[in-house]
């Protein structure tokens, strides 16, 4: 499938919708309860993260950092 160009394709939508269909297949998720987010506009991308970590209903650690430095310019992120 070919990009719409936007910068929120419908790619994954109409692929969920042909598997639902032709294999009664539905996409699952996981539910890890930490906020990430990234937003791409015109000169650049921001990334934000909140900053606790939970283990199950406890929060496990206040002040986890999600968004890590590895050289300039190139940052990534993941749950703790």
């Amino acid at each position: 499938m070919e990009s719409d160009g936007k910068a929120f394709g419908t790619e994954l939508m109409v692929r969920n919708e042909l598997l639902l269909k032709k294999a009664g297949l539905a996409p699952g998720f996981t539910k890890t309860g930490t906020t990430i987010v990234g937003l791409i506009y015109k000169d650049g991308v921001v990334l934000g993260a909140d900053t606790r970590s939970t283990a199950g209903t406890t929060v496990a650690d206040k002040n986890c950092e999600k968004i890590h430095y590895i050289a300039p310019n190139i940052y990534c992120w993941s749950g703790c």
